[in-house]
């Protein structure tokens, strides 16, 4: 037996109304829902700086500084090294990584940071903006970093006298300092431990990995919010396509196999478009946590790359 049903206009124009108004429903949820996670992105939780240096019995100086331009202010610290044989030219930039800051992070910071004023480097370190202890009230993920990092680096230049520089970067801090280096005369050496390589593609990748929702709305979302928000320019930072800048200084990538929020294969990808670069895949820890499981190698391995770029013309003083 056949049951033939009819839909008479007044119902169907019912039901298109119905399933358009739901259509437009779900366009609003989205690119609402859009605006919600650019905002929060871009707003984290500022941490307070807990730690002083004299906790690791380290000298140091308080540091405030102005973005060369946007004026926003920036703090950090000058430790300066603690070799009191000879004076030293060379210098390490840290930049740390997001929502963290210059102390608190999943590894100790300080702790290497003392490991190499021992070994005769001065230490910059600094909060990005909207981190720490510094201004500026939307953190941009690498756009406006890249200022911070490249304002950070004319203080130690023309503050401090120092022109053996190099950079040392976590996550978000690392991708930065990669494009920076890339950028800046002023950098002998770059150590990116845990970076992306393409801000845009890893993005919309990770997207169901923290969100648990399918990649093609993350895509149409991620899409929206670079639209309102001006500043979040996720398809400006590419890491890999400044990593072909690097013929004439060096680069250290260091990424965990363990990594859950950003894979090592990100550093495999920069490596393979860096001309003159290292890379050591660990085997420990988790995302930026290869210090904290390895404290002694990594220091080592920092050491040695560094010295092999930052040269230093030493002025000894003789012993009595």
């Amino acid at each position: 037996m056949r049951v033939l049903i009819v839909i008479k206009p007044q119902q169907f124009k019912q039901l298109l109304l119905n399933t358009v108004l739901l259509l437009l429903f779900f366009i609003i949820a989205i690119t609402g829902a859009s605006v919600y996670v650019g905002y929060k992105v871009m707003s984290p939780i500022k941490l307070a700086i807990i730690n002083l240096p004299t906790a690791y019995e380290l000298e140091y100086e308080d540091v405030t500084f102005s973005n060369r331009y946007d004026d926003v202010q920036l703090k950090g610290w000058w430790i300066p090294s603690s070799r009191k044989d000879y004076i030293t030219q060379k210098a390490v930039i840290f930049s740390h990584s997001y929502g963290d800051n210059r102390e608190r992070m999943p590894i100790e910071t300080l702790k290497l940071a003392k490991r190499l004023s021992m070994e005769g480097f001065h230490v910059f370190m600094y909060d990005f903006r909207n981190s720490g202890e510094s201004g500026g009230l939307r953190t941009t993920i690498g756009m406006k970093e890249k200022t911070d990092l490249l304002s950070a680096i004319h203080y130690v230049k023309h503050e401090k006298d120092i022109h053996e520089i190099g950079l040392l970067g976590w996550s978000m801090g690392a991708s930065t300092s990669i494009i920076v280096g890339s950028e800046s005369d002023d950098i002998k050496a770059v150590i990116a431990d845990s970076p992306f390589a393409d801000l845009e593609t890893y993005t919309k990748q990770s997207f169901t990995y923290w969100t648990g929702l399918p990649s093609q709305v993350g895509e149409y979302m991620v899409n929206i919010a670079e639209n309102v928000f001006i500043d979040l320019n996720l398809s400006g930072i590419k890491p890999y396509v400044a990593a072909r800048l690097y013929e004439n200084k060096g680069l250290m990538l260091i990424h965990s196999t363990k990594d859950g929020a950003i894979s090592y294969k990100q550093s495999e990808l920069i490596f393979s478009n860096a001309p003159n670069a290292e890379i050591w895949i660990t085997k420990k820890g988790g995302h930026i946590r290869n210090y904290k499981h390895q404290k002694e190698k990594y220091e080592e391995r920092v050491i040695e790359f560094l010295n092999k770029y930052l040269q230093n013309d030493q002025v000894v003083f003789n012993r009595i």
